[in-house]
């Protein structure tokens, strides 16, 4: 085992009478001074952190405090995660909700381009419609005469036909304002030699001349023209 202390030695020189040894000869003693030593040397004992105990409750305050707001940091974490998956949530329906309006919008350019062909089509029906209008009101106001020779050489046909109509029907049958807008003979084919000829077709301005020419005709029955 070893020693539990172990005492150092000093080389002293053997002057001033110090030492009974002769001068110049060099002694090994003992020193005085004694330290741990080895293996077994005893620890000295640790000394500890003598605190006051107002700090340390004070520290433990602290501690509480700052536990305490950790919790409720911690608190504050999860309702902000659960409010960023609500709001999440919502994008996504958002962004749905923007898919199928786009899906729409196109539907609806694309119904309107086939509006904007049909109304096209349907505006040139219209224009056709308009002149068969036109032409059936026009014809309306027309007559037909049958079995008068048109003259061959005639400046005036409206003249013509007017004073045609009077000598077959009488002036009271028409009104004052009794006037042809047009006359012309029909676009049939030029009659052959002793065929009837082309009827005549006048057209009046006022259609109740017209109708008081035709009313007329019929009490007449039969009329009679001379050149």
């Amino acid at each position: 085992m070893p020693p539990d202390r172990c005492e150092p030695y000093v080389l002293q020189s053997a002057q001033n009478g110090q030492s009974r040894q002769e001068p110049g000869q060099i002694s090994v003693q003992p020193a005085q001074v004694e330290w741990p030593c080895g293996d077994g040397a005893e620890p000295e004992p640790e000394k500890g952190l003598d605190i006051p105990s107002g700090e340390a409750q004070d520290l433990h305050k602290i501690l509480v405090a700052m536990q305490h707001s950790l919790t409720q940091i911690g608190s504050k974490i999860d309702s902000l995660s659960y409010r960023m998956d609500r709001m999440t949530e919502c994008l996504d329906k958002h962004a749905e909700r923007l898919d199928q309006s786009a899906r729409r919008v196109s539907e609806v350019e694309d119904g309107q381009t086939e509006l904007a062909t049909s109304q096209v089509k349907l505006n040139k029906e219209l224009n056709s419609l308009r002149l068969k209008v036109d032409d059936l009101e026009t014809r309306r106001n027309n007559l037909h005469i049958v079995g008068v020779a048109e003259p061959t050489a005639i400046d005036n046909m409206e003249g013509f036909n007017e004073r045609l109509l009077v000598q077959l029907l009488g002036r009271t049958t028409f009104s004052d304002l009794f006037v042809l807008e047009t006359a012309h003979q029909s676009l049939a084919t030029h009659p052959l030699p002793g065929a009837p000829p082309c009827p005549i077709i006048p057209r009046m301005l006022n259609y109740r001349d017209r109708n008081a020419a035709l009313h007329r005709a019929r009490e007449l029955k039969t009329l009679q023209y001379e050149a």
